[in-house]
């Protein structure tokens, strides 16, 4: 959580995550997805996985920074079962779940995929 909360206080400069040269590191994925805020509602955010972190933003342009948390502090991610659409997926970070939706069911099944393969690679 002290990660988290020194992203967040960095007033959501892209450089304090990743460096000011965008070409050292190159995404490996990035896209929209809807995720549960605070209040319980979905809300729309820009998802950016690179090395060891999972940034979102509130857009594409990434000038505000919401969240992050290093991929290695995930435990668990899986397509939610019973979702009809195949669009949701789970996160899991200790005892906590955390619900996303993508819009198709080939980008859920994709952030899955990517979570999954860098939850099981050594830790930068």
């Amino acid at each position: 959580m002290e990660f988290v909360r020194r992203v967040v206080s960095a007033l959501g400069s892209r450089e304090f995550l990743f460096g000011a040269d965008d070409n050292v590191s190159v995404s490996t994925k990035e896209g929209t997805l809807w995720r549960v805020d605070s209040s319980g509602k979905w809300v729309k955010r820009w998802f950016e996985l690179r090395e060891d972190v999972l940034a979102s933003y509130k857009a594409e342009d990434r000038s505000k920074l919401k969240n992050a948390i290093k991929v290695s502090k995930i435990t668990k991610v899986a397509m939610t079962p019973g979702d009809a659409a195949g669009t949701s997926f789970t996160m899991t970070c200790g005892q906590a779940d955390y619900p996303f939706r993508a819009d198709e069911p080939a980008d859920a099944e994709a952030w899955v995929a990517v979570i999954s393969k860098r939850m099981r690679q050594p830790n930068p």
